[in-house]
């Protein structure tokens, strides 16, 4: 599908409904999935035929040979040229965006009176063709269907020099969708959203959020342009501004420290989350025992579930669980969000360039397939990996909207250096390179100062050149001003009784704690 030329904000609005309009919107979306699944299922009968073929069989085994291969070993050339190979191929069965919009006109028209051609064109064929697309070219191992509840929005079309959308559309105080009409919630005394309510509205989308008792529906409205500024009511100053000069940040899988000239900030990411944990465990385990008690012949004898398809009977009680879970989980989702919104909102105030490390997420959270030994106990490590916390905490997401404020703000993203540059190990004092030790927390210079590592490593990162390089002269300008910041941060955080997780300011000034040599 074509992408936009122009920048896109979006403004999400609730929806005031009735309970047959929530009927008759969850109707809609359970058709929307089974046309998604039917598509789907088309369309991996097609992929399944292609593979068997040998041309295509030949060109992914040859794709497969080169990226087993270590990344300096690759022939870039040649497996863009076998990526090419296979484009046209897939191309050629119309395994392609444009090739599953143009075969979607044969599922959606039995359903014409619910979903019409902009929602199932625009929408759930560009969504059959994103899960092909990370199979094809992204980390994609498999295309799943979707379950009963797992469609969660969709849009409307666009069309160029018309506002509202079309199917989906907008009209000022409510949303039409096929005859059904839906008000907005409006609130006259916001600026801000009367601000942006007088955009070119391109498209509109209907979200879904679990409720505590029943859903809850909203429209975002996709508009022209960047966000509009903000200003407080009371003293019509301009809320959330961004400050002058470079900040260094270093994210971690719980805490992100950050140095600009006039500040330094330690904090928890998203600290609201983790009470929620053992709300949802109790949940789970509720389920389980439902599900084993009503479904005994899917089990083995040593409680793990028999292997192929299975029919699951699901009592009331463990309907009532799923939603309850579901809406415990969206909690725990909005939280989050919130808390890294309101965080991001501080970390601009502090400087207009970001600079941070390149980090994938991802692979911290995998669990290690790799059994390696403990040279002391002679016991197997552990393969658990970062994955629970990193989904606690997001981190990945904090730097998302970080990046996402910036660019709407018209300035450049976040500056992220690439792994392969070792700033982390760098000592400007000195001028060496020292192996990083996790296990240590704080550096002790050469000079006898005691900082902690993260936010040394914050303020190198602050003063990262455009190449990458780091500004010698200006460590060395800077670092009296840094000492004082950090020590003053030590100080008051003592005073406060703050301790974040692996952080204890308490450490700054006992002289036992081990410390590695900067």
């Amino acid at each position: 599908m074509k992408k936009a030329t122009t920048p896109t904000c979006c403004l999400t609005l609730p929806l005031i409904t009735e309970k047959w309009q929530s009927d008759k919107l969850n109707k809609r979306f359970e058709i929307a999935r089974q046309i998604y699944n039917s598509l789907l299922g088309h369309e991996l009968s097609i992929y399944h035929e292609l593979q068997k073929s040998d041309e295509y069989a030949e060109v992914q085994s040859q794709i497969d040979s080169i990226l087993k291969q270590d990344q300096e070993l690759r022939d870039s050339a040649a497996l863009k040229k076998l990526f090419q190979e296979r484009g046209v191929l897939l191309k050629n069965a119309g395994l392609t965006e444009y090739g599953m919009m143009n075969e979607m006109k044969n599922f959606y028209k039995h359903f014409n009176d619910n979903i019409g051609s902009s929602v199932a064109v625009h929408c759930i064929a560009s969504q059959v063709w994103t899960a092909f697309d990370k199979l094809f070219y992204g980390d994609g191992k498999k295309v799943r269907f979707k379950r009963r509840g797992d469609i969660r929005s969709l849009k409307g079309g666009a069309i160029t020099g018309k506002s509202g959308g079309t199917e989906i559309m907008f009209k000022g105080t409510y949303i039409e969708w096929k005859g059904l009409v839906l008000r907005i919630k409006l609130d006259p005394d916001n600026a801000y959203e009367s601000d942006m309510l007088q955009r070119h509205v391109k498209y509109c989308r209907i979200v879904k959020e679990p409720g505590k008792n029943k859903d809850h529906w909203y429209v975002q409205l996709m508009l022209e342009g960047i966000p509009a500024v903000k200003y407080d009511p009371e003293t019509g100053e301009v809320l959330h501004s961004t400050g002058r000069g470079n900040v260094g940040i270093v994210v971690g899988t719980q805490l992100i420290a950050c140095v600009s000239e006039n500040d330094i900030t330690i904090r928890e990411m998203a600290d609201k989350v983790q009470d929620i944990e053992k709300q949802k465990a109790a949940i789970q385990r509720k389920m389980d025992r439902s599900r084993r008690t009503l479904n005994p012949n899917n089990y083995n004898e040593n409680g793990t579930i028999k292997k192929g398809a299975h029919k699951w009977i699901k009592s009331k009680r463990y309907i009532l669980l799923q939603k309850e879970l579901a809406y415990v989980q969206h909690q725990q989702a909005d939280v989050r969000k919130r808390q890294h919104t309101e965080m991001a909102n501080e970390i601009i105030a502090m400087g207009d360039r970001f600079i941070t490390k390149d980090i994938q997420w991802g692979e911290y959270a995998r669990k290690k397939t790799e059994t390696t030994v403990n040279e002391k106990t002679g016991q197997p490590k552990s393969k658990k990996s970062y994955g629970k916390v990193i989904a606690n905490k997001a981190p990945a997401m904090l730097t998302g909207i970080i990046n996402q404020k910036l660019v709407s703000r018209g300035l450049a993203g976040i500056h992220k250096v690439p792994t392969d540059v070792k700033i982390n190990q760098f000592n400007h004092i000195t001028g060496e390179y020292t192996k990083d030790d996790p296990k240590v927390k704080w550096l002790v210079m050469p000079d006898g100062k005691r900082i902690y590592k993260r936010i040394y490593q914050a303020f190198l990162l602050q003063h990262v050149k455009e190449d990458d390089s780091l500004d010698i002269e200006g460590l060395a300008r800077d670092y009296d001003k840094f000492l004082t910041m950090h020590d003053e941060l030590m100080c008051r955080l003592q005073a406060e009784g703050k301790k974040y997780p692996g952080f204890d300011p308490k450490e700054w000034s006992e002289p036992t704690v081990q410390g590695q040599s900067a």
